[in-house]
């Protein structure tokens, strides 16, 4: 599983040069191996469809929905009202209110710290404060 975490970090540091069919097929593989693991985290009753991986001091905000196949690096938040399946949150995250993710990857240290966002097979990277400073590419 770190494995194919680290590749699909490489490949997101390529983030103009990213290969569509690479990090579609390393995220089949990275779920295939997904297990649980749902402790550790600060939150008030999210829920989870499993299989949802949570590394350490994850921050979960009121009604949120993970999973199935939703990774959360380490020290990242989530804030209230999210939704996400089939996506991968590296470490030191920050995702915004009223959040939809399918088939996502964010970057680490990404802070997307704005309200309403609807996407799917893309990677989000960078620090933005609306939309439009967003840095995406969809896959």
């Amino acid at each position: 599983m770190k494995e194919e975490l680290i590749k699909i970090e490489e490949l997101i540091g390529k983030f103009e040069d990213i290969e569509k069919s690479d990090i579609k097929e390393l995220m089949q593989r990275f779920f295939s191996k997904l297990g649980n693991r749902l402790e550790n985290y600060v939150g008030d009753y999210p829920t989870f469809i499993e299989p949802v991986y949570l590394e350490d001091n994850v921050k979960i905000g009121d009604d949120v929905l993970l999973g199935p196949n939703v990774y959360i690096g380490a020290n990242s938040e989530i804030q209230n009202y999210v939704e996400m399946s089939n996506t991968i949150i590296f470490e030191n995250v920050v995702i915004g209110e009223n959040f939809k993710l399918e088939n996502c990857v964010i970057g680490k240290n990404s802070s997307l710290k704005f309200k309403n966002l609807d996407v799917k097979n893309s990677v989000l990277i960078g620090k933005a404060n609306s939309r439009d400073e967003l840095q995406s590419k969809k896959f």
